[in-house]
């Protein structure tokens, strides 16, 4: 049998040896979910052993090592202590709506559903925060090949996952900026995220010089600046910043 790897899904291990429904829980308590008559179906199919190892809070070498060598004797997995990344600007400036998920997974109910529900009704620019037991690594990966961004933090043993929707170049694109653009001057003063971004973001689509006034300064468009070529300054103003944009190589 070909040695098992991070990647490698937990259902393909349970394929081959299904003695680890068995196993796993003895090494490590999270694992009695393998069993459970929901979560032991879905999850398996969705979480790689690298992933697995987040989840339970254990050190990913050792767990592999557990699914490569059959009829180990029992012993407790080291854990891998839990650390919290490192704030994006995003988290800090979008409005957050919270999902405390603690009491569903207590009783036993696949958290799952509830969790897409919230997800579709966020609106774009809006940020999820989780609140659970343990890391959902294979929910971080879903929706990250779907462009979403993430974020993790531990808060009194508490997991507390995000979830940032960026606007998209075809949200951006229907925006009209109307009155609030005028003689080369974007006002976003008094709009709610996420409409001062996207905004900033159609306006800047058809011109590369331009001032914005915005009430704070906005760290979610610098990064989107940069990358296509722009530069900036900053002066503060009474009650509001004032950004001039224009090409990063302008004199």
């Amino acid at each position: 049998m070909a040695d098992f790897t991070l990647d490698t899904k937990v259902s393909e291990a349970l394929a081959l040896r299904p003695e680890l429904r068995t196993l796993l829980p003895a090494f490590h308590p999270a694992f009695a979910k393998l069993n459970n008559p929901v979560i032991g179906k879905l999850l398996p199919r969705l979480v790689t052993i690298g992933d697995a190892a987040k989840v339970a809070g254990v050190d990913a070498e050792a767990l592999l090592d557990v699914f490569n060598l059959p009829n180990q004797p029992p012993h407790t997995l080291p854990s891998s202590a839990p650390v919290s990344e490192p704030d994006p600007p995003w988290l800090k400036t979008s409005r957050r709506r919270e999902l405390d998920l603690r009491p569903m997974l207590a009783a036993g109910r696949e958290p799952f559903p509830t969790i897409m529900d919230a997800l579709r009704r966020l609106a774009v620019g809006e940020v999820i925060s989780l609140r659970m037991p343990f890391e959902p690594a294979p929910l971080r990966s879903l929706l990250g090949k779907r462009g979403w961004e993430h974020h993790v933090a531990w808060q009194d043993g508490d997991c507390v996952a995000s979830f940032w929707r960026p606007p998209a170049e075809d949200d951006i694109t229907a925006v009209d900026p109307g009155e609030r653009f005028a003689d080369g001057v974007l006002d976003l003063r008094g709009l709610e995220p996420p409409q001062p971004l996207r905004m900033a973001m159609a306006t800047i689509l058809v011109r590369d010089q331009l001032t914005i006034l915005h009430d704070r300064e906005p760290a979610l468009l610098y990064p989107r600046l940069t990358e296509r070529g722009l530069g900036w300054t900053v002066h503060q103003e009474e009650g509001h910043v004032r950004i001039e944009i224009q090409p990063a190589d302008a004199p």
